[in-house]
């Protein structure tokens, strides 16, 4: 399994996709710490603080950014051992093809807590250097750590709300279907983000329970959970029988 992931580590390093997915995480912190700047300029009273950075950030990166950057990483994964078609010389080595799909989950996995880990770094490096101009409320380090557990946690829900992604990249073999998925997601995510029903969408419902706000959106936590696991547990499966079923000779 170590040289599985090594090798996906490679080839993503290679592609320039984990290049790519860093610099992207910068987006969301710039664009939330832009516009708590322009709301301080136009009203003094609503100071700039940690919290609603962290929380800004989260609503971005969990409804919007996050599910489609990282679906291009998914969809990569899988999708260029069909377009370059080098299946076969894989299968050539001592590699089964649960341990090869495996090797794809657990490297989905640590893509997705890196780039929380990046993102929450990141506003906390944009935090201290507006601390230098303007005065942030909450700039402490257990206000830090507090929200690395946030991010943390949101890393594991979001994963989970992946897995999808990786069927229909296995069941189509290209980028489109999984573009088509992760785009109608975000607009889902957008349309529900504030309504009643929006905790029985998994999607949003995972950043709701990371914010504890599940309960207001009608659906009691624990479902919402429930929701997400289940999503989970059907999307590895699925992947799992439709891949072991591929003819690859």
């Amino acid at each position: 399994m170590k040289s599985v992931l090594y090798s996906e580590w490679l080839k993503l390093k290679r592609s320039k996709a984990l290049l790519a997915c860093s610099l992207g995480t910068c987006i969301v912190p710039l664009f939330v710490l832009f516009n708590s700047i322009q709301r301080y300029l136009k009203n003094p009273s609503e100071t700039i603080d940690l919290f609603g950075l962290y929380d800004g950030a989260l609503l971005f990166l969990m409804l919007l950014f996050a599910p489609l950057a990282l679906s291009v990483i998914a969809a990569y994964t899988i999708c260029r051992e069909y377009s370059e078609k080098t299946l076969k010389t894989i299968f050539t080595v001592p590699v089964s093809r649960m341990q090869f799909l495996a090797g794809k989950f657990c490297i989905l996995f640590m893509i997705t807590i890196l780039f929380m880990l990046i993102s929450w770094f990141h506003i906390l490096i944009l935090a201290v250097l507006c601390s230098f101009f303007v005065e942030v409320g909450q700039l402490t380090p257990v206000s830090a750590v507090f929200f690395l557990m946030k991010m943390l946690s949101g890393a594991l829900l979001l994963y989970m709300t992946l897995t999808p992604i990786v069927y229909f990249s296995i069941r189509n073999k290209g980028f489109t279907a999984p573009f088509i998925v992760s785009a109608a997601v975000c607009l889902f995510n957008v349309v529900l983000s504030g309504s009643g029903i929006a905790g029985w969408f998994p999607w949003t419902a995972s950043y709701l329970l990371i914010n504890g706000r599940s309960g207001h959106a009608g659906c009691p936590p624990h479902i919402s959970f429930l929701i997400i696991v289940c999503l989970c547990v059907i999307s590895v499966s699925a992947s799992t029988v439709r891949f072991l079923r591929e003819d690859i000779s």
